[in-house]
C-alpha cells in the first residue's frame, strides 16, 4: 500500500512539524484544560445514562469516536446488536459509494424503519425498496432514506428498536432519531468546527484471491470500483444571540471521484462521481418562561454521474433532493405541557440522461464498432440509455400534538398519561418527461440476400457483421412513452398512554389508532410495557413487553399500474427492412388493486432484564416479532403451450399481503459504567452479541411471489439434501446467525490521546443459489445448492490527537484504519443472484483534521 499525496496530507506533516515538542509538561497542563474547556462546548451533550430496554441513545461523543469510513447514520449503527447489515455492506466493490447502507431492525425488512431528523420524518414513502428501480426504464434505484445526513452534524442519535411507545408509529422495524445540536454556550459567543476527511482506493488493501475476483478487479469498472477517491468538508456553527434566542449553522459536502474503464475505444476510462451534500438551520427561541420555540430547515442532495460500461452515449445523472421546513412549539399548562409540531418535507429524483434511445448492435467492423475488439463473432456494440429520463416528487405535510399531563396519585399507584393526535398529507408525482425507445438483441435480425436499408432507416445498418452476415436491422423494440402517475394518501393517528408507578412495578399501556386513506383502514396498535424491580431499586430489572407495530404502506403499489400502462410493444409492419411504418401494442402486465391491500404488521413480544454489579451492567433481551399482511408483488400464471409443450407463463401481475415472517433474536450486552483506571489510562467496554433467526415466505414487495399453480410458500424445494418447503428456508438477507461486537475505548491522563476499537465477529452462514429443477416424487420442484461462508472478524480502530494552537483553538487529527488485521473475510450474493464468493475491504486507512474554536 501507498499513501498518496493530498490536502490532508501536507495539513497533517505540517501540525506534525509544528507540534514536537507536545509532550511537554507545560503543554500537557494546557491540553488538558483545553480538554475540559471543549467538554463545555455547548455541541457537546452529557451522556444519557439510560438502561431502558428497547431504546438506546448515543450522544455526540458516541458519534465522534466510533470508527466511522462513511459518515453516515447506518454504518454508525453497527455498534448496536439489533441491527443486521446487508452482506454486501464492506465490499470491496463498492467502497467509493456515498449512499449509506439498509439496515434491518429485530428481523424486519429494510424499507421498514422509520427515519427523523429534527423531528421531520426522513424516510422514503413512495418507494424505498427500489420496486419501480429494478425496471431502470420505469423507475429510480432509491434507498430508505431521504437524505443522507453527515454523521457529523448530529449531536444525539436514538434507535428505538423494541417496546416502543404509542407515540411512534408507521413502522414496523425500528425508528432511528438524530438530532443536530442545540447551543447552550454562554449569551454573545460563536463556537464552530470544521472537519475534512479524505481516503482513496490506494489507502486499501484488495484481498483479491478468487478467479472470479481477480478477473473483475483487472480493471476498475462501475461494478467493481478498483480505483476511487473520497474527501469530504464538514462545518458546525453555533451560538446564542441573547438570552431567548440561539441558532446553530450546518454544512458539509462529501465527494468520490471513481474512474472506470468505459469498454469503448475512446475515451477508454471516464470518471463517475458521487456526491452528497447537507446544509441547514436551527433556531431555539425562549419568550417567556411558559414556551420554546424551536424551528429551522434541512437540506440534502445526494447526486451520481453513471455511465453503462461497453455502451457509448450512455451517460446519466441522478440526483435525490430533499428540503424539509419544521417548527416545534413546547407549552407549559397549569396541569400539562404541550407540544405541537408542524412539518413540511419535499423528496425529488431526476435523472438526466444524454439521450432517449437505447440500441443493442451486433458488432460490425467499420459501422458499429466503437468498443474494444471483441474475440467472439457475436458480440455486440450498444449506445444510447438504458434508463432515460425520469421525476419524482414526494411533498409531505404533517401536523402533531402532545400532551404530557402532570402525574397524580390515585390509591397507591402514581399515573402519568400522555395524548397526542397527529395528520399526514402525501403527495407523489412520477413523471417520464419524453418518449423513451429500446431495441435489443430480441428484436434484431440480419439483412437477407436482395434486402437493403431504406435511406432514413436508423434501425438499419448494411455494413457485414462480424459473422459474415451481410448488415442487420431492428423488426420490434419497446415505447415507454411520456406522461405522468400520481397518488395522494391522508393518514390520521391518535393515541392514549397511561405511565403507571406502583411500589417496585412501572406499567406503561399505550394504545394507538392509524386511519389511511388509501386502503380506508383503521388500524388498531397495543403497546404495552412492564419492569418489575425485584430489589426495589436500579440493580435488577425484569422486563416484558406486547407491542404492535403498523408499518407505513409504499405509493409505488399505487402508481405501478399507471407506469406500467405507458409500456408499449412497437414492431415493423411487416418484418422488412424495407417497412418504415410501426405499429404499438401496449404491454402493461399490471392490475391495480393496490386500493385493496392491507397495512402490514407484526406483533412483539419481549423479555429481558438489567442488572448493575458493581462497575457493571448487563442485559438480556429475548424479541420475538410475527410479521403478517406483508406486501408482495403476485404473479398468476396459467399454463400456455408451445411445441408440444405445456409450460406456466405470466398473465399478469399485481400486488397482494400473502407475506408473512416469523423473528426471534436474542441479544447479550455488558458494558463498564465508569472507566476503569490502568496507570495513567482510563478503559471503557462495551459488548453485544446476539442471535437471530429470521424465516420469510416472501423476498420483498418487487420480488415475483407466485399466487397460483401452485403456491408459491407450500411447494416443496431441495435446500441442500433436505426436502422442505419453500417458506421454512432461512431468510437470504439481514439473517447472520451470530454476531459478537466489542468497543474498547482508551483514554490517557497525561496526553490528548484517544483510541477506540470495535471488534466485530460474524459466524459462518450458509447461502444458497437455485441451480436446476429435480424430479420429486414424479413432480419437478427446484433445487438449491448450499454453500457455507467462513466466520467474518474485522477491527476497526479511530485514533485521535488533540493539539492546543491558541485559546479556545484546538485542532484534532483522526486515523481511522478499518479490518487492522487485513483479515481475507468474503460473503456471497443473496438467493437467485449468485453463490460465487466474494471478497470484503482488506485494510482500509481515512484521516481525517478538525479545527474547533
Amino acid at each position: 500500500m501507498r499513501f498518496a499525496y493530498s490536502p490532508l496530507s501536507f495539513a497533517i506533516l505540517t501540525l506534525l512539524s509544528t507540534s514536537v515538542h507536545a509532550n511537554d509538561i507545560s503543554e500537557q497542563k494546557n491540553s488538558k484544560q483545553m480538554s475540559e474547556s471543549i467538554a463545555l462546548n455547548p455541541i457537546v451533550l452529557q451522556a444519557e445514562k439510560t438502561i431502558e430496554i428497547g431504546t438506546t441513545t448515543y450522544t455526540k461523543e458516541d458519534l465522534q469516536k466510533t470508527p466511522n469510513s462513511s459518515k453516515n447514520i447506518t454504518d454508525f449503527l453497527k455498534v448496536n446488536p439489533n441491527v443486521q447489515f446487508d452482506r454486501e455492506q464492506r465490499s470491496s466493490r463498492t467502497q467509493g459509494e456515498l449512499r449509506p447502507a439498509e439496515v434491518s431492525i429485530n428481523g424486519a425488512q429494510y424499507y421498514q424503519n422509520k427515519f427523523l431528523v429534527n423531528g421531520v420524518n426522513n424516510s422514503n414513502v413512495m418507494d424505498p425498496g427500489g420496486a419501480l428501480g429494478k425496471d431502470s426504464y420505469q423507475g429510480f434505484d432509491s434507498g430508505s432514506q431521504g437524505m443522507a445526513i453527515n454523521a457529523d452534524l448530529l449531536c444525539k442519535l436514538e434507535v428505538l428498536d423494541s417496546n416502543v411507545s404509542a407515540e411512534y408509529g408507521e413502522f414496523s422495524g425500528g425508528v432511528i432519531s438524530a438530532e443536530t445540536c442545540a447551543p447552550t454556550s454562554e449569551v454573545g459567543k460563536i463556537h464552530g468546527s470544521i472537519t475534512y476527511d479524505y481516503t482513496e482506493s490506494d489507502w486499501a488493501r484488495y484481498n483479491i484471491f478468487t478467479p472470479e475476483d481477480i478477473k473483475d478487479f483487472d480493471e476498475p469498472t462501475q461494478s467493481n470500483q478498483k480505483e476511487f477517491k473520497k474527501q469530504g468538508l464538514s462545518a458546525n456553527l453555533y451560538g446564542r444571540m441573547s438570552e431567548n434566542l440561539g441558532i446553530n449553522l450546518y454544512g458539509s459536502k462529501r465527494q468520490s471521484i471513481i474512474p472506470v474503464m468505459s469498454g469503448i475505444s475512446s475515451p477508454e476510462k471516464i470518471d463517475q462521481e458521487r456526491n452528497n451534500t447537507n446544509a441547514g438551520a436551527t433556531f431555539y427561541y425562549q419568550p417567556n418562561a411558559q414556551n420554546n420555540i424551536k424551528f429551522g430547515f434541512d437540506y440534502g442532495d445526494i447526486d451520481a454521474l453513471t455511465y453503462i460500461e461497453s455502451r457509448r452515449n450512455s451517460g446519466a445523472t441522478t440526483n435525490t433532493e430533499s428540503t424539509a421546513l419544521f417548527a416545534e412549539i413546547e407549552t407549559r399548562l397549569n396541569t400539562a405541557t404541550v407540544t405541537q409540531k408542524l412539518n413540511y418535507q419535499r423528496m425529488d429524483s431526476q435523472r438526466v440522461a444524454e439521450n432517449h434511445l437505447g440500441i443493442f448492435w451486433q458488432y460490425a467492423p467499420g459501422s458499429k464498432d466503437w468498443t474494444e475488439q471483441p474475440s467472439s463473432a457475436t458480440a455486440n456494440a450498444a449506445e444510447g440509455t438504458t434508463s432515460g429520463s425520469l421525476n419524482q416528487f414526494q411533498d409531505s405535510l404533517s401536523y402533531s400534538l402532545k400532551s404530557v399531563f402532570d402525574s397524580f396519585n390515585f390509591g397507591n399507584t402514581q399515573h402519568t398519561w400522555t395524548l397526542g393526535a397527529g395528520y399526514d398529507h402525501y403527495n407523489a408525482k412520477w413523471e417520464r418527461p419524453t418518449d423513451l425507445y429500446n431495441y435489443n438483441a430480441a428484436g434484431r435480425t440480419n439483412l437477407s440476400s436482395g434486402q437493403s436499408c431504406q435511406p432514413d432507416d436508423f434501425l438499419c445498418d448494411s455494413a457485414t457483421t462480424l459473422n459474415g452476415k451481410s448488415g442487420q436491422y431492428f423488426f420490434k423494440g419497446v415505447l415507454y412513452k411520456a406522461g405522468s402517475a400520481q397518488a395522494q394518501q391522508d393518514r390520521w393517528h391518535a393515541y392514549v398512554q397511561d405511565q403507571i408507578l406502583w411500589k417496585n412495578l412501572d406499567l406503561r399501556l399505550g394504545l394507538r389508532s392509524d386511519y389511511d386513506s388509501l386502503s380506508s383502514q383503521y388500524n388498531i396498535a397495543p403497546r404495552s410495557a412492564l419492569t418489575y424491580r425485584p430489589l426495589h431499586n436500579e440493580s435488577l430489572k425484569l422486563v416484558t413487553g406486547f407491542n404492535r407495530y403498523y408499518s407505513a404502506q409504499t405509493l409505488a403499489t399505487e402508481l405501478r399500474q399507471q407506469i406500467a400502462n405507458l409500456k408499449y410493444d412497437i414492431e415493423r409492419e411487416t418484418k422488412n427492412p424495407a417497412t418504415l411504418t410501426w405499429k404499438e401494442t401496449q404491454n402493461s402486465g399490471y392490475r391495480n388493486d393496490s386500493t385493496n391491500l392491507k397495512t402490514p404488521y407484526s406483533d412483539e413480544t419481549l423479555l429481558g432484564l438489567i442488572t448493575q454489579f458493581n462497575n457493571w451492567e448487563m442485559g438480556l433481551k429475548w424479541v420475538n416479532r410475527h410479521s403478517k399482511d406483508e406486501i408482495t408483488r403476485d404473479r398468476y400464471v396459467s399454463e400456455q403451450s408451445f411445441n408440444g409443450k405445456t409450460f406456466l407463463g405470466t398473465d399478469y401481475f399485481t400486488y397482494g399481503n400473502n407475506g408473512r415472517s416469523q423473528s426471534d433474536i436474542y441479544t447479550f450486552t455488558l458494558k463498564n459504567l465508569s472507566p476503569f483506571k490502568l496507570l495513567s489510562s482510563s478503559h471503557q467496554f462495551a459488548l453485544g452479541f446476539d442471535y437471530t433467526d429470521v424465516q420469510k415466505n416472501f423476498i420483498d414487495y418487487h420480488e415475483n411471489y407466485q399466487v397460483n399453480t401452485p403456491n408459491e410458500e407450500d411447494r416443496l424445494v431441495q435446500y441442500g439434501d433436505k426436502i422442505i418447503h419453500w417458506s421454512d428456508r432461512p431468510a437470504e438477507n439481514f439473517n447472520q446467525p451470530w454476531t459478537a461486537r466489542i468497543s474498547w475505548d482508551i483514554g490517557f491522563e497525561q496526553l490528548p490521546l484517544k483510541i477506540n476499537n470495535f471488534f466485530s465477529y460474524k459466524s459462518a452462514y450458509d447461502d444458497a443459489l437455485k441451480v436446476k429443477d429435480i424430479d420429486y416424487q414424479g413432480e419437478m420442484i427446484n433445487a438449491y445448492e448450499i454453500l457455507k461462508v467462513k466466520p467474518r472478524f474485522s477491527w476497526d480502530m479511530r485514533t485521535s490527537y488533540d493539539f492546543n494552537l491558541a485559546k479556545d483553538n484546538t485542532v484534532t487529527l483522526g486515523l481511522t484504519i478499518n479490518n487492522v488485521t487485513n483479515r481475507k473475510n468474503t460473503y456471497t450474493g443473496s438467493y437467485l443472484n449468485s453463490n460465487t464468493l466474494k471478497s470484503e475491504i482488506g485494510r482500509q486507512f481515512i484521516a481525517d483534521v478538525t479545527f474547533k474554536f
